[in-house]
């Protein structure tokens, strides 16, 4: 049995499709360490230009309604004048602990910062958040600037709190661990899954170009398909492997970050002012813990679809139809909003985007406050021992072979 495991090993890892995998997610790991990470340009950053463009400008119309009498003024315009009043002077405490590199004061007047500046923007139809929210592929912009504004606030107060080296970098999201973040609440996991996909989809229908030496292995085929499912996983697995050499390359030109740095997880109804324990904070450590185990999952599940549709259709191509199907099947329901009208989040399809739904933004997105990460891990784990069991008992079929 181990002398199997070991020729299924070689066999998968000596692949020329498997390689050209590894070589190319190690290919673009390498890009975006060099080209992408480093052009990174959050709309929420660090800079004290913009800081000042505002507060002077701001600080001028202060100055000169201050002159006037507001009774003569604009209703529209004397609600300004009040607004910036308690605004500007946060901005004025934000420009002085940069100048006196002071981030420990920063943070905790940036929180200050956003959730008030949120308040204003968010119930005023003449203030706007940063224009780059309002592109053309944003239809929720306003929402998605007070999800961001939201999000700052509560990981700016915790920095305040912070007992570990605080920077720019820091506060902008641009360290390794950060950018990984980043990358599990974006395309990340589904580019690892299709990996995975790709990499499993031959390994049991690929036996068909070698029966003879197959079929000198006195082993239940029942067995050869577990010990087939364990390669797929550690290659699954090695998927990472590429993925750390960007890792270290991001590190060393940004910082490795800490794993204490805090990630925030939202409530469904996080726009509810003035209850913040409708947002709560995790620690980066945990919100990658979470993901990668939810990952690993996913790694499981498919691998078992791809074992399950040999079985059935011995045909490489289904494999990767199936694989597909079950990897974008949200796209055929996904919508905003739609946790309204139905239970999405029984759908194990619903948690394919791992990052977010630890974060909880799915349940935002979707407009559900159901959508679990540990309902997701449940539902998951038994889909793969579903897929499992069946492939199993296919497999001790006596009209079954796995090499004919």
């Amino acid at each position: 049995m181990y002398g199997y495991f070991k020729f299924e090993l070689k066999q998968f890892f000596t692949n020329k499709k498997n390689l050209a995998i590894y070589f190319l997610l190690a290919f673009a790991a390498l890009f975006y360490a060099f080209k992408i990470a480093p052009a990174y340009d959050p709309i929420e950053k660090v800079d004290r230009e913009e800081i000042e463009a505002r507060y002077l400008t701001r600080q001028e119309f202060i100055d000169d309604l201050s002159k006037r009498n507001l009774r003569e003024i604009h209703p529209t315009s004397v609600r300004a004048y009040y607004d910036f009043a308690d605004i500007n002077p946060l901005d004025k405490a934000r420009m002085d602990a940069l100048d006196a590199n002071d981030l420990k004061k920063y943070a905790e007047v940036t929180s200050d910062w956003y959730i008030q500046m949120n308040y204003l923007t968010f119930y005023n139809e003449h203030l706007f958040y940063n224009d780059r929210y309002y592109v053309a592929d944003r239809e929720f912009a306003n929402v998605e600037g007070a999800l961001n504004a939201m999000d700052q606030h509560f990981r700016y107060g915790a920095f305040n709190e912070a007992n570990y080296e605080l920077s720019i970098g820091v506060f902008e999201q641009r360290t390794a661990l950060q950018t990984l973040e980043r990358l599990l609440k974006g395309p990340l996991p589904l580019i690892l899954i299709i990996c995975t996909l790709l990499l499993a989809v031959d390994i049991v229908t690929k036996d068909r170009r070698h029966p003879s030496v197959l079929k000198g292995f006195p082993i239940a085929d029942w067995k050869k398909l577990l010990m087939k499912i364990g390669v797929a996983f550690i290659g699954s697995i090695t998927l990472f492997v590429p993925l750390l050499i960007g890792f270290m390359i991001i590190g060393a030109q940004s910082g490795f970050g800490h794993l204490k740095l805090p990630s925030p997880e939202y409530a469904f109804n996080f726009l509810q002012w003035g209850n913040e324990s409708l947002v709560n904070m995790m620690t980066l450590g945990m919100f990658l813990g979470r993901s990668l185990s939810l990952l690993i999952v996913w790694f499981i599940v498919i691998i078992n679809v791809v074992v399950l549709c040999s079985v059935l259709f011995r045909q490489e191509m289904v494999n990767l139809a199936v694989g597909l199907f079950v990897i974008f099947g949200e796209k055929f329901y996904m919508n905003r909003g739609i946790g309204y009208f139905w239970e999405v989040e029984k759908v194990p399809t619903t948690y394919i985007h791992v990052g977010k739904v630890v974060s909880s933004y799915q349940n935002y997105f979707l407009g559900s406050e159901n959508v679990d990460y540990q309902l997701g891990l449940l539902l998951l784990s038994i889909c793969a021992v579903v897929l499992l069991f069946i492939a199993l008992l296919i497999s001790l079929n006596k009209r079954f072979k796995l090499v004919k």
